[in-house]
């Protein structure tokens, strides 16, 4: 009798166990759907997890996507993190602090069907091409981990190259193009005196940087000068006045050097003269790599050059106060403060896209932006030179609207999405930022967001672009 009943007993539990392990896989998480592919130097994972695990209110479930080959090579992405009522209320107030950069969270809405979906991407290694996609579960009650498992999902063959569909502007002709090369010289002169000596310390390198200067502008049968700007500075010691006159006759010193040696005309060259370095010297004094062994006092000699006394003023207190920190300055500084800038500005004659390839081979600061745009026009898309002549643009013009459109969208063709969108940040709004503003919420996996910047390029007008987007968009997830 007790041996039969034992028995009826372990086949009912045998049943039962059976039967609520099949409800368990009954009620589950699982991955409906998955990519695998490279967009430019990026590969691309993409899935869909449903999930229909009921959870309890202190049980968690993390989800960990990781790539292998059969050689031994790993990467592991950022988790999906499925949490009971209590855990996810835990999650947000201890365990987010922890997680890897990018992790998915979602609270668990027990009874009803809820689903991720899931795009990363990481760069892209040659490994990858045959790499294989697991899903690591690892569950936990009350923060206490309690089971670990891990279900292959498939091996995904890599899909070609995807690139997204981007739109350039062309930029505008640029009527008059108008150049400048500057430079700064540190002539010596005898205590107090204003002449030039060709001879003197210095003074043969100082001129020859300037000679070289005009030189490359007026030696370019493509370019007419058109005016020298110089702007001559005395150091910040020494009475105002007579460091006014300084200034000002030695910058006319060397406009009457410049004119004599080129046979310049007079009103060909302009000029200006600061006093007093104040300003160069403030900058030297807030540089914070300066070490507070080398100027001790530097907080309070930088609030007496910014402050509002006379400069003859600001010099005695600093003199009178720290000896030591101003003997410095004179010896190692005040040198540097007296210099003459000198900016030669030039107007450069429009060029064929024949000449252009010429120019733009030996000075491409020569071309406008469309000038050089032109010229890619004749180059394969996508190759080096192609790609050079865009990032050219934008590194001769570094905050022009046009240039940084067109570099992003060379940054984008790449899979440079952290270039591109620095580049997108200077560009103006228009129907091609749109589009491209679409291109990284695809790339980052707002779906939803990217759909509706595609939609409003297509209505402005990027009708083949945006759609091209849209059905790569589609087919990702």
């Amino acid at each position: 009798m007790n041996l039969l009943y034992c028995t009826l007993i372990t086949l009912f539990l045998s049943t039962f166990t059976a039967t609520a392990q099949t409800a368990e896989r009954d009620s589950s998480i699982h991955v409906g759907s998955s990519r695998l592919y490279r967009m430019g130097q990026s590969l691309v994972v993409s899935m869909r997890i449903d999930i229909t695990r009921n959870l309890p209110s202190n049980e968690s479930v993390e989800l960990i996507p990781q790539l292998s080959d059969s050689l031994g090579n790993f990467v592991q992405l950022p988790s999906v993190y499925v949490n009971g009522r209590r855990q996810h209320l835990f999650f947000h107030r201890e365990t987010a602090r922890h997680a890897k950069k990018g992790y998915e969270e979602i609270r668990r809405r027990n009874g009803q069907p809820q689903s991720v979906s899931y795009l990363r991407s990481v760069a892209y290694s040659p490994w990858m091409r045959h790499a294989s996609l697991d899903l690591v579960e690892k569950a936990c009650g009350c923060g206490v981990p309690h089971s670990v498992s891990s279900a292959y999902l498939t091996r995904l063959n890599l899909l070609p190259d995807i690139r997204p569909q981007v739109a350039f502007i062309t930029p505008q002709v640029e009527e008059r193009k108008l150049r400048e090369e500057s430079g700064r010289a540190y002539l010596d002169f005898p205590l107090n005196e204003t002449t030039i000596y060709p001879d003197y310390r210095n003074n043969p390198a100082e001129l020859a940087k300037i000679s070289r200067s005009i030189d490359l502008v007026k030696n370019d049968t493509n370019v007419v000068i058109s005016c020298i700007g110089i702007h001559g500075y005395a150091s910040p010691e020494g009475p105002y006045k007579n460091n006014d006159r300084l200034a000002r006759e030695r910058t006319r010193t060397l406009k009457e050097h410049v004119c004599s040696r080129y046979a310049f005309s007079d009103t060909l060259l302009t000029t200006r003269y600061t006093a007093e370095d104040w300003d160069g010297f403030v900058r030297l004094l807030s540089d914070t790599a300066l070490s507070d062994s080398i100027l001790p006092h530097r907080a309070e000699l930088l609030r007496i050059a910014t402050g509002k006394d006379a400069p003859d003023r600001k010099e005695q207190k600093m003199r009178r106060r720290y000896p030591a920190d101003f003997a410095f300055i004179l010896e190692e500084w005040m040198p540097a403060l007296r210099h003459s800038d000198y900016t030669i500005h030039y107007v450069v004659r429009p060029f064929t896209v024949e000449q252009a390839r010429r120019v733009f081979a030996d000075n491409p600061k020569n071309l406008s932006i469309e000038e050089m745009f032109r010229i890619a026009q004749t180059c394969e898309e996508g190759s080096t030179e192609y790609n050079d002549i865009f990032m050219t643009a934008v590194r001769l013009n570094p905050d022009n609207p046009v240039a940084n459109l067109n570099a992003a969208c060379i940054s984008f063709l790449q899979g440079d999405v952290k270039s591109g969108r620095l580049y997108l940040e200077k560009a103006e709004d228009s129907p091609q930022k749109t589009l491209l503003q679409g291109i990284v919420c695809m790339m980052e996996g707002n779906y939803d967001e990217a759909e509706s910047l595609f939609q409003q390029a297509r209505e402005a007008g990027l009708t083949e672009a945006a759609d091209g987007n849209l059905r790569l968009l589609h087919e990702i997830y």
